[in-house]
């Protein structure tokens, strides 16, 4: 509802119109300036973000929300706080957020808009009424949001790991005591890993359950291989090679079999540790929090940085694998949930996998919130990834990794066509501290990756920003994906990369090569800060002479501070409005091999 009434509006509006002299009372004023605000069009809460004393709200943004620093949330008419504030206490990403601002004296980068709000201390089984109203520096609010109501849950009956036998000694290997457990749970229960040390090999888990990390906690994966199944699973219907199981798995005990899952929670305030590579000695990050720096390893140092990386390869090589193959297939990531209808995870830390972090295969409506990912420089230790999906969300997340942060695929070369694409994400209110690229489509790029948004992140040492990698004979590629209103520091290669010339070593060919090259198109970069970028600030790479282009690429109202410059090859029907460089020596643009390309208030401007 609008804070006044329409005819005090009106009255306001037609005494400007008529250019009479009229005295408007100060209420009045102030109601007019919150008028011009726009209310948040969508609040709701993103699927499984409740339980029985919490539940998180998140809301677009108004279409027009200049002049918005803020947003209110109130629960039944009564008013709780600001977003900002709230994310203090909620959001691991923060304070990161607000160390990146305040060292840019100069005022240069794009300031996000908070748009998520965590409401706790909530009763169980109670039904609750939202709404928010933008904020303007002055504090002016807008009318409300359309009502949300939620009810929190029941309070779960828990499984305590302990009651099974389990020992948080470190030492013990408890796999046993916490699958009963986990099979043991009764419809929408929760299995607690209480404080301790809980080492464990591969744990299955079951649809309508939770479980939970507690504060104090480090579920601590096993160093030996035998603890993780062979036949774990096969990462597309048409690979050749069984990857082992993971740490923790949503996945039918044989990889050939079809299971559904549902209604799967990962929550806490611990720890999950998949033990896969030694550390080095811990450095502090810019809060002087301790990080950990795990081995950079690849497929020739293994046996001397591995921990259960190691053990996994070692003896995938003695049954007859080749290095390369069992390196790059036969170690175990933290996590692989196939087939699961709504998933969420929230809160925990994740350090060193020996392999990937988070896989989501086939997976719907999946959010990830409030989670800290320390896993840099595990190799291949990516944060979450996505293939073949419907349906993400990830906001409120740290992450500081050995590979892509949140990551898309959607199968390999011909036989990816039959696959349904990767689609409907939204990243938002992250800070990326390292890792290959912040958002990342490809390279499996075979069934298209599509319908992508990525707005309001910072990022202060990733490799890139957005990046995008297929190859000429993976098919597919990536469309309809928006990354805007976030600002980006120190990459150490790209800002933005869109290249088909991406190559991985570790990468098995096991699949039918396509064809068609992958192609990057429709793409929108938008409102948009890049500063220090130690690579090109801009790289476009197709293959013209292949007749490979990206194409309806847009870049709009983005600034780039630094060195760097642009370099584009292979791009067509492309436009650049608003773009600017500060600092290149010489022409920023480097241009070749590209059509019908657009250029609008663009400093400085291209030479044609």
């Amino acid at each position: 509802m609008p804070l006044i009434e329409s005819s005090s509006a009106s009255a306001v509006q037609g005494a400007w119109r008529q250019k009479k002299h009229v005295v408007i009372p100060l209420a009045l004023l102030f109601s007019a300036s919150a008028l011009a605000l726009d209310a948040p069009p969508k609040v709701q809460v993103p699927t499984l973000a409740y339980d029985d004393s919490q539940i998180i709200l998140v809301w677009e943004k108004p279409e027009n929300a200049a002049g918005i620093v803020d947003y209110h949330v109130y629960m039944d008419g009564k008013k709780l706080g600001g977003a900002n504030a709230n994310n203090d206490r909620h959001s691991p990403a923060k304070a990161y957020i607000d160390k990146f601002y305040k060292a840019d004296t100069e005022n240069f980068h794009h300031r996000i808009s908070i748009h998520n709000y965590t409401v706790d201390g909530l009763k169980p089984e109670t039904e609750y009424r939202f709404t928010v109203r933008s904020v303007d520096a002055e504090g002016h609010e807008s009318g409300d949001s359309p009502v949300l109501v939620q009810r929190t849950t029941a309070t779960a009956e828990v499984f305590n790991v302990e009651e099974q036998g389990a020992k948080g000694d470190g030492r013990t290997l408890n796999t046993a005591a916490i699958q009963k457990a986990i099979d043991a749970c009764s419809l929408n229960c929760t299995v607690l890993i209480p404080a301790g040390v809980f080492k464990t090999g591969a744990l299955y888990l079951k649809s309508n359950m939770t479980l939970e990390i507690a504060e104090g906690a480090t579920l601590l994966g096993s160093e030996r291989s035998e603890d993780y199944p062979l036949q774990g699973y096969i990462q597309y219907p048409y690979s050749t090679m069984v990857r082992p199981a993971s740490l923790i798995n949503a996945l039918p005990r044989d990889p050939r079999q079809h299971q559904a899952f549902e209604n799967i929670r990962i929550v806490g305030k611990g720890t999950i540790d998949g033990n896969g590579w030694k550390r080095n000695d811990d450095s502090q990050d810019e809060l002087g929090k301790p990080l950990p720096f795990y081995r950079a390893s690849d497929n020739t140092r293994y046996m001397e940085d591995g921990i259960l990386a190691k053990d996994q390869v070692e003896k995938a090589v003695a049954r007859g694998i080749i290095v390369k193959d069992a390196y790059g297939q036969m170690r175990s990531s933290l996590m692989t949930l196939r087939n699961v209808k709504n998933l969420f995870y929230g809160g925990f830390t994740v350090l060193n996998p020996a392999y990937h972090g988070i896989m989501n295969l086939e997976t719907e409506n999946v959010v990830m919130a409030g989670t800290v990912h320390k896993t840099y420089d595990a190799n291949n230790g990516d944060g979450i990834e996505f293939a073949n999906s419907k349906g993400a969300m990830v906001f409120n997340n740290f992450f500081d990794t050995g590979d892509d942060c949140v990551n898309f695929a959607s199968g390999t070369g011909a036989d990816a066509t039959r696959q349904p694409p990767q689609e409907d994400a939204w990243i938002f209110n992250n800070y990326f501290r390292r890792g290959h690229g912040m958002v990342v489509a490809g390279s499996h790029t075979g069934g298209w990756i599509q319908n992508i948004l990525a707005e309001d992140n910072v990022s202060d040492g990733t490799d890139t920003g957005l990046r995008m990698k297929s190859t000429n004979f993976m098919g597919g590629g990536a469309r309809n994906v928006t990354f805007r209103d976030s600002a980006i520091r120190n990459t150490l290669k790209q800002g933005v990369i869109m290249t088909l010339d991406y190559h991985d070593p570790n990468a098995i060919l096991d699949y039918k090569r396509s064809t068609v090259p992958g192609q990057f198109r429709d793409i929108r970069v938008a409102n948009v800060t890049v500063e220090d970028a130690a690579g090109a600030a801009i790289q476009v790479k197709g293959d013209s002479a292949h007749d490979a282009f990206h194409e309806n690429v847009a870049f709009a109202q983005v600034r780039f501070k630094g060195r760097a410059g642009a370099q584009i090859d292979g791009l067509r029907n492309s436009s650049f409005t608003d773009v600017s460089f500060a600092g290149t020596e010489g022409d920023p643009w480097n241009i070749e091999g590209s059509e019908n390309l657009r250029f609008d208030r663009v400093e400085p401007q291209p030479r044609q």
